[in-house]
């Protein structure tokens, strides 16, 4: 029996993949599985070649995993296109009133598992879609899972649909089951009682969602763009418990203008995009940083450049983060690594943001963005940090006042005493414009360098609060693996198959990649024996990223562009090939 099983299924745009996907998720999740679910899939409305692949095991899900145990496809069609990335062994379950896969020369070493799908479906009722509940039933009895719990899932789903659904729903379930069971179908798994679910099932842009939720976010605005979609419809579901503000805009300059008026008013808030979005926030990037106006801008990354290819996956966008907009402020680069660590950057980049009056790039992609995860305890009733605005200020008061951590006094508009200029010039303490007739006088030289310093110093100040990076494994491992973001926990599996294989491997992962943990990233890599740096780009953004701040060259890089996720055997293969040379 195997300790974890892959369970893939294979349908077109317009079969609701997403939906079986999720459903299936929840069906595992309520027996108490840990899982990672990811759909792959195309731009399109109808017709194309999607995938929602699934992984379950009682300990924690560190990727999606390769080879699936266990293929459900959907029609004829997508079996066609499946074929050549068909694993060895797998159970592939197929509606053989539609299709016979002997026509389609799949691989002689699979186990083809027919069942009649359209004709069961046609004996409960004329609704096609149920064909894909007799599925889940006998993949069920597969994995043996409990019928009792399954049907709680169903009632969960359809429940407020009305009693015929949840009657018919059950019924598919139950033929289902009873076909596997009457056509001695393997198992892969025993029946067993199950504990009761204690986790959650939340996606990487529903757990950023989540978190900024609990940090007091109260206006969000986005215009439409994938992989952040889903932020604003996660949020705008939830919008009559809330008491929040989310505003789909006309466009992205829109967007981050809306966003950036609601924090000058005082409002925690925060904006959403993809790269192609990103570019267009830009220049009001650059006028919150110069205003000092608090702002959590978040860009999920997807492959470019323009249009690229919009649902697939990249981690591409470094460099524009780290330049976006022109001249030199201070922003806060971030990059969460799964589902669980989404939730508390959710909450730091608005604590960081409203602290230290700058503005916050979380660097999503796509992986984490719309991987739905399984996660057990998440810290809802954290208590909310919020950093002083003033509603008594002084009436000497400057809101560009020069201090020793860069960080100045703050009103919001309406405050006695508290009034100031502000605008995207430059200017002294009290808010007046040195941009124009004073720019360059004598007295207001030493002005502008000593602004440029305050501004800066925020992020001397910040680097000091943040977590230092921590090198998992060894110090004399025979390699240090470097990453960020999503892949982190691929590069997991990836140390412990080498392991196996009697490859020491230690692993280096970079959450915080602005301000940047200069000194203990140098002495880490400067340790280790020799170095390879895995990341979702043609150019190895981060490897150059860690030489231009560091002078540390990583020696090799494993690079993947083609839209999918980087997976554990190109790691694994990668690692051996640069010991084995060594």
């Amino acid at each position: 029996m195997k300790k974890d099983v892959i369970i893939r299924f294979v349908g077109s745009a317009g079969d609701g993949l997403v939906s079986i996907g999720i459903l299936f998720s929840k069906i595992l999740k309520k027996h108490n599985f840990n899982i990672l679910g990811f759909r792959s899939y195309q731009s399109v409305i109808r017709g194309g070649y999607n995938t929602y692949q699934i992984r379950a095991c009682n300990s924690k899900v560190l990727s999606v995993g390769e080879e699936a145990d266990i293929i459900f496809l959907l029609n004829k069609n997508v079996a066609k296109l499946h074929k050549p990335t068909e694993g060895s062994k797998a159970m592939v379950i197929y509606d053989d009133d539609s299709f016979d896969l002997e026509d389609l020369d799949y691989p002689e070493d699979i186990k083809k598992l027919p069942i009649p799908l359209a004709s069961i479906t046609k004996e409960i009722s004329k609704l096609r879609i149920l064909k894909n509940i007799v599925g889940f039933g006998a993949i069920s009895q597969i994995l043996g899972l409990d019928e009792t719990l399954i049907k709680e899932v169903i009632f969960e789903q359809f429940g407020s649909k009305g009693e015929e659904v949840i009657f018919t729903n059950n019924e598919a379930l139950e033929k289902g089951i009873k076909y596997a069971e009457d056509n001695n179908w393997p198992e892969l798994w025993e029946k067993h009682k199950y504990e009761k679910a204690q986790q959650m099932l939340i996606s990487g842009n529903e757990a950023l969602a989540l978190g900024m939720l609990s940090a007091g976010l109260k206006f969000y605005s986005g215009y439409p763009m994938t992989p952040a979609t889903s932020i604003v419809h996660y949020l705008t579901k939830h919008l009559p418990k809330l008491g929040i503000i989310v505003k789909q805009t006309e466009d992205e300059i829109a967007a981050i203008g809306m966003a950036v008026g609601a924090s000058y008013c005082g409002a925690r808030a925060a904006t959403g995009t993809s790269g192609g979005g990103f570019s267009l926030m830009t220049e009001i990037i650059g006028m919150a940083g110069i205003e000092e106006i608090p702002l959590v801008v978040i860009s999920s990354q997807r492959a470019g450049p323009s249009t690229g290819m919009a649902t697939k996956t990249e981690q591409a966008d470094l460099f524009q983060a780290y330049g976006a907009s022109q001249g030199e402020f201070p922003k806060v680069i971030i990059a969460p690594y799964d589902v669980e660590d989404a939730f508390n950057v959710g909450i730091e980049a608005l604590e960081i943001a409203e602290k230290y009056q700058v503005v916050v790039i979380v660097l999503m992609d796509l992986y984490l963005s719309e991987s739905n995860s399984t996660v057990r305890k998440l810290d809802l009733r954290r208590k909310n940090k919020r950093f002083e605005i003033l509603d008594n200020p002084p009436e000497d008061f400057r809101r560009y006042q020069f201090s020793e951590n860069g960080i100045s006094p703050r009103t919001i508009p309406g405050t006695k005493n508290g009034m100031f200029f502000t605008g995207s010039s430059e200017r002294n303490e009290a808010g007046t414009s040195l941009a124009s007739t004073l720019a360059g006088l004598p007295d207001t030289l030493p002005i502008r360098v000593k602004m440029v310093e305050k501004r800066m110093k925020k992020l001397d100040t910040l680097v000091k609060e943040l977590e230092n990076p921590q090198l998992e494994g060894t110090e004399n491992a025979e390699i240090t693996i470097v990453s960020w973001g999503s892949t982190i926990n691929i590069v997991r599996e990836a140390v412990l198959h080498l392991k196996e294989e009697g490859i020491t491997a230690n692993h280096l992962h970079l959450k915080y990649l602005n301000p940047f943990h200069e000194e203990v990233v140098t002495k880490i890599l400067q340790k280790a024996k020799t170095t390879l740096c895995v990341e979702q780009n043609y150019t190895g953004q981060l490897r150059d990223y860690i030489r231009m701040k560091t002078g540390v060259n990583i020696e090799h890089k494993l690079l993947r562009w083609d839209g999918e996720p980087i997976v554990t055997s190109q790691i694994v293969a990668k690692v051996k090939e640069v010991v084995k040379n060594e």
